[in-house]
């Protein structure tokens, strides 16, 4: 479930696709990333071969993330998985360029199938939030059957090394990640506000909601 956290915030700065300000290359739609390539998309954001630099946009330049923030922003009565803490660097951080995470959370209970997450990526444009579309598996996209979705997928070594689960079941308990570091290939995204959401639920009850709003420049 940390995994999935990192996922939600590699997906703002990584994925600012479909739409016509935040666009910055160019997808075959007919593709869709395998589970272990979307991971290691998110955990090294680079170009997969299924997409094509947009030559109308300068994507040699970097950016700076400016400012961010995190909530929980499920029912206290309901969530299962809480995020305490998160920190992001270095400081000033920019892309393309290393990125490190640290966070420290708790799952209440042990969490199992069926587990359906549920992501939203929007982009400031102006004073309206636009939606970023799923394209390939990224994006604001539904994935109805994550347990199944992370069984291919390779667990990081830094999670594997403090102890945090990456497939079902999810085991109850205090977890923290205290430092891991990603290199960041290339600035996909242009400066700007982001909001990204990450639901995840079982059997229809909303167990987790995490929000994350950075600030590029």
């Amino acid at each position: 479930m940390k995994g999935f956290l990192y996922a939600v915030f590699a997906a703002i700065v990584a994925c600012t696709i479909g739409v016509p300000p935040v666009l910055r290359f160019a997808v075959d739609k007919e593709v869709r990333l395998d589970p272990q390539s979307l991971v290691d998309f998110y955990l090294r954001p680079f170009i997969p071969t299924a997409y094509s630099i947009d030559k109308r946009t300068n994507t040699d330049a970097s950016v700076k993330l400016t400012s961010y923030q995190f909530k929980n922003c499920a029912s206290p009565s309901n969530e299962q998985f809480v995020l305490s803490s998160l920190t992001l660097g270095p400081d000033p951080l920019s892309f393309p360029g290393p990125l490190t995470v640290a966070f420290n959370g708790q799952i209440k209970d042990t969490v199992d199938a069926p587990l359906k997450a549920s992501v939203y990526l929007r982009k400031k444009v102006g004073d309206t939030w636009i939606k970023i579309p799923c394209i390939g598996n990224i994006g604001s996209c539904t994935y109805d059957d994550l347990c199944s979705f992370l069984d291919s997928v390779t667990c990081p070594g830094s999670f594997v090394s403090a102890g945090i689960p990456c497939k079902c079941p999810f085991k109850g308990g205090s977890y923290t990640l205290p430092t891991a570091s990603f290199d960041v290939e290339t600035a996909l995204f242009p400066a700007g506000d982001y909001r990204g959401q990450a639901n995840l639920t079982v059997n229809n009850d909303l167990i987790t909601c995490i929000e994350l709003n950075v600030t590029f420049e």
